[in-house]
């Protein structure tokens, strides 16, 4: 073997080393690039996922907020927020009795209390409930009349009218009445106020 020989065996084992190199070295770049674009697909699952439940909790927070508003209006409309207004009730009281023909009706209200916060609505917020307990008894000839009274005064009262307990008993019937059942009801009034203190 010449010295010529030699020299070309050696210029093409570098050239072979060299190509060899060359494409560890694409191997190896592309192995990282495609780390790189995994990476990076994951980060933009990860932001969009982010970007997804930050939305659902800004339009659940909107939601919230609306039906607050909503139930704050309603409330204001119906007279609830500020101080009872007992005259007005006792009228309504009177007035449901005429309306619907009831027989001798006898009421009692309480003094006003804050509404025990075990029982109090879950979504008063910076509102605090207060309430009047109202004792009411009276004949019926059946149960409808009842329900008739309880559905008049919760529509129209200047406040939350809740039934707290509620009892109808049979009655001796007389001569001078035909109504056959009693009943004796406690109903919860309740009003709002602005909340002191800072409360939450």
């Amino acid at each position: 073997m010449t010295l010529a020989d030699l020299k070309r065996i050696r210029g093409s084992a570098l050239l072979a080393l060299a190509m060899a190199m060359a494409g560890g070295g694409a191997l190896w770049a592309s192995a990282r690039l495609a780390d790189d674009v995994s990476r990076g697909h994951a980060a933009a699952l990860d932001a969009r996922g982010k970007a997804q439940r930050g939305l659902m909790s800004a339009r659940a927070e909107e939601a919230e907020i609306t039906q607050k508003i909503d139930r704050f209006r309603h409330l204001v409309e119906r007279g609830a927020i500020g101080s009872e207004q007992r005259l007005t009730w006792v009228e309504l009281i009177r007035d449901a009795r005429a309306r619907h023909q009831l027989g001798a009706l006898d009421y009692e209200f309480s003094p006003q209390r804050p509404l025990d916060p075990a029982i109090a609505p879950s979504d008063a917020g910076q509102l605090e409930a207060a309430s009047s307990a109202l004792r009411i008894r009276l004949p019926l000839l059946h149960e409808g009349e009842l329900l008739t009274l309880l559905d008049d005064l919760s529509a129209n009262a200047s406040a939350l009218v809740r039934v707290r307990e509620c009892s109808i008993v049979r009655q001796t019937p007389t001569d001078t009445s035909a109504e056959k059942l009693q009943a004796d009801c406690l109903l919860d009034w309740i009003t709002f106020r602005p909340r002191t203190g800072g409360g939450s």
